[in-house]
């Protein structure tokens, strides 16, 4: 039995007809009526009972009858996955980054992007949000927005800087100093995004020793600014999120310790992985693209 036999028999049950099913394999009646006869002596039964003209399936013909619906699907899909590999200008980019709320900077960028690879398809991984590094080394994705870059399995390329600043209200008493120490924290109300305290990076920094007076968590990014404008207590966000606020005179900005905590982000693939020429394409372009908006839609804070 060949996948020609299959066909044959979704087409018949299609059309009830063995004329028409002919002309839509392009095959003579004959033919098809030949093909019939070879998957009927393969299961050594009868498939289709032929009523005059009509072409009706038995209780064997409707078993087979499903299963080539199956085997079909899954070999027009087996062939699809086949060209992308092969098709240097088709695919799929997997993407994941490490953080856990926005990617509102990808949409602009697919723009872009699509107008050179417009039959590569990215796929976002949001399960893997949490474990970037680990899903990327398992090749389950192919690239990652990662903020470290010392896995030596790894190779990255740079992206952008960013530096989280102390978020407070333009009458806090830290709002016109240049920075606040670490240990200052401990008698301010903390508002953070509404993840577990311990996979908050920020949290575990600022509060090692000692808990803050009270924390407040809140889902979305407006809140958190809305809570810190109403003077509830101090936040950790990223530069290129309160720009506008700190332009408006909304919110003030201080960094944190003299030296400042800033990060770096890199796009890292597979070290001993090749890459087809779409995915090197997004990672170039990627970098470019956060280059010129300057770090404002990037990442999430931790």
């Amino acid at each position: 039995m060949e996948i020609r036999h299959l066909q044959m028999v979704k087409e018949v049950a299609a059309s009830g007809n063995l004329t028409k099913a002919a002309e839509r394999l392009y095959l003579t009646q004959s033919a098809l009526s030949h093909q019939l006869k070879e998957i009927e002596g393969f299961f050594n039964t009868q498939l289709f009972i032929r009523d005059k003209k009509q072409m009706r399936l038995t209780e064997a013909g409707a078993v087979v009858l499903e299963a080539a619906g199956k085997i079909l699907q899954e070999v027009a899909e087996t062939k699809a996955k086949v060209k992308c590999l092969t098709d240097k200008d088709a695919g799929e980019v997997r993407l994941c980054t490490e953080c856990y709320t926005s990617y509102h900077w990808l949409s602009g960028f697919l723009r872009t992007y699509r107008d050179v690879y417009p039959k590569v398809d990215v796929k976002i991984d949001i399960e893997a949000t949490h474990y970037a590094e680990q899903h990327l080394l398992e090749n389950k994705i192919d690239v990652a927005i990662l903020e470290e870059s010392n896995n030596p399995k790894l190779t990255y390329t740079p992206l952008f800087q960013d530096e989280f600043m102390v978020i407070v209200a333009p009458d806090h008493e830290w709002a016109h100093r240049g920075w606040v120490e670490l240990e200052e924290f401990a008698d301010q109300n903390y508002i953070m995004y509404n993840i577990p305290e311990e996979e908050s990076s920020n949290y575990k920094l600022l509060f090692k020793n000692r808990r803050p007076r009270r924390v407040y968590k809140m889902t979305l990014t407006e809140a958190i600014l809305e809570m810190v404008k109403a003077g509830m207590g101090v936040a950790m966000l990223p530069n290129w999120v309160v720009r506008p606020y700190l332009r408006s005179g909304e919110l003030a900005a201080v960094s944190l310790t003299e030296k400042r905590l800033l990060r770096t982000w890199y796009a890292a693939t597979l070290k001993n992985k090749q890459l087809p020429p779409y995915t090197g394409a997004f990672i170039e372009k990627l970098a470019s693209y956060m280059r010129e908006l300057d770090g404002y839609a990037v990442m999430c804070p931790a």
